[in-house]
């Protein structure tokens, strides 16, 4: 009888369970067809964990990984255990001054959780503490938005000083001034002045690497009133270049030489003595004699076809230009590892250095040029410095010379540090017409959101801040 009362018991509390919680009738309530239901105990339901204070700062030493870890809380035995798994995936021991490290602490007991190193500018290495001695750590790429900036500035003085207090990159100042040599030197500018420009910069979504890209327009106010202009455009082989108001160009889109040499030891000829043949030969282009080891130049813009081993030619680099133009750099000592079939080089480009590889009696580079399916002498060849606008270009060029030139004129002539800062810089005309020219002149390319500065403390002077996300958008 007990054990009939015992299982008719245990199924009615099975029918009462509701939900998974055991349930009993709550007596004076019941209504028809119905059961009404209160819960025997109470269920308490488990709480994330709380959002790790993340304390960014950028180093201003460099200093072993152990030391940093150690100041920031870990024990010394642990802070060996933390640098060993860090060196599988840095390669290195050392953290580097200039390179931004964000901590995680627990906000609670101030625990060191894991942290983020910036190695360099293409990738991080984190590493969190998962509990119980469990540590992981991976590298991860750090990703760019590419934006607009926009800045204008009066010059009192020394042009390059004026550039530096608003922090103008070094790259944008060259461009600056090859802008603007020809028309008036930046060098020489009259009190009263004003620069206003536009570059383009990648950004790290944390804030911590800044990369120009390279010059998009500027205007030069001098103090007599006259403005000169200078714009980026693409001339259609996705190579950028500097031109004026009225399309002509700024800068020589060629070099004269590919190489800094003291005398030409072969000229251009279809009967040379070879000196270590022994015979007359035909010698198709120009020997530049120069030290063993100087920097060699791509004369003008183009894809390379040939990096490698070209027989009597040594180590040799062919590249092909617009126009059915190629030029030819022989004897070299070594090819940069960039260069490879393929791959574009612009004017200017470092592409090799000057060696005696082949069949050469000293170093000197052998500098050839070949126009259609013949060889032509590379001291008379002009390969069209100074192009103007193409007409089948033009249009697109005015469109955004016009986008360019609103941006500029809706910056003011006293001089303003970094529009791209502003509170209120996405609703700004200037930015917008500055985005808008920008995928004019460069097809393809979508410019980012502008976006504020983060600033970082140098890490003597940091403080912790709790911020949005618990590992910083990791």
């Amino acid at each position: 009888m007990t054990l009939i009362f015992a299982v008719g018991a245990a199924a009615i509390l099975l029918m009462l369970r509701v939900g998974g919680r055991p349930t009993v009738p709550v007596p004076g309530h019941l209504k028809a067809g119905k059961i009404q239901t209160q819960s025997l105990f109470f269920v308490e339901s488990a709480q994330p964990a709380p959002q790790a204070v993340t304390i960014s700062t950028m180093l201003d030493r460099t200093a072993p990984v152990t030391r940093y870890l150690e100041d920031a809380g870990l024990r010394a035995e642990d802070a060996l255990r933390w640098a060993e798994l860090f060196h599988n995936k840095a390669r290195s021991n050392l953290m580097l001054a200039g390179h931004a490290l964000t901590l995680y602490k627990d906000p609670d007991t101030g625990a060191l959780r894991g942290f983020r190193y910036n190695a360099d500018y293409h990738r991080a290495i984190m590493e969190l503490g998962l509990g119980e001695s469990v540590i992981k750590v991976w590298q991860m790429p750090i990703q760019y938005e590419l934006r607009p900036v926009l800045v204008a500035f009066p010059v009192q003085g020394d042009f390059r000083r004026a550039a530096a207090r608003h922090g103008i990159p070094g790259q944008i100042v060259s461009a600056l001034e090859k802008a603007f040599d020809s028309r008036h030197p930046l060098n020489r500018l009259e009190p009263g002045s004003t620069v206003k420009l536009i570059y383009q910069e990648k950004v790290s979504r944390d804030g911590t690497w800044r990369l120009p890209t390279g010059l998009e327009a500027a205007q030069l106010g001098l103090s007599n009133g006259k403005t000169l202009d200078a714009f980026a455009f693409s001339d259609g082989h996705s190579n950028a270049h500097l031109y004026d108001e009225h399309g002509r160009s700024l800068e020589a889109q060629t070099l004269r030489f590919p190489v800094n040499f003291d005398y030409i030891s072969s000229g251009f000829t279809y009967s040379r003595y070879h000196p270590l043949l022994h015979i007359y030969r035909p010698h198709l282009g120009v020997d530049l004699a120069t030290r063993y080891g100087e920097p060699v130049k791509a004369v003008a813009d183009g894809r390379v076809t040939t990096a490698g081993w070209c027989g009597q030619l040594g180590r040799c680099i062919r590249i092909e230009h617009p126009g059915d133009i190629a030029t030819i750099y022989g004897h070299l000592s070594r090819i940069q590892s960039t260069v490879q079939p393929g791959v574009q080089v612009h004017a200017g480009d470092v592409i090799g250095k000057v060696g005696s590889s082949g069949l050469s009696t000293g170093p000197h580079l052998h500098f050839a040029v070949e126009s259609g399916d013949k060889f032509v002498n590379p001291l008379t060849e002009h390969l069209g410095e100074n192009h103007p606008i193409s007409p089948g270009r033009r249009a697109l060029f005015d469109d955004m010379k016009q986008r360019y030139e609103a941006a500029l004129n809706n910056l003011p002539d006293s001089g303003l540090d970094r529009l791209e800062e502003a509170d209120t810089v996405d609703q700004n005309p200037a930015v917008q017409a500055a985005s808008a020219a920008s995928a004019t002149a460069k097809p393809g390319v979508s410019p980012a959101p502008t976006h504020r500065h983060h600033h970082h403390r140098h890490w003597h002077t940091m403080r912790a801040a709790a911020e949005g996300d618990a590992y910083g958008g990791m």
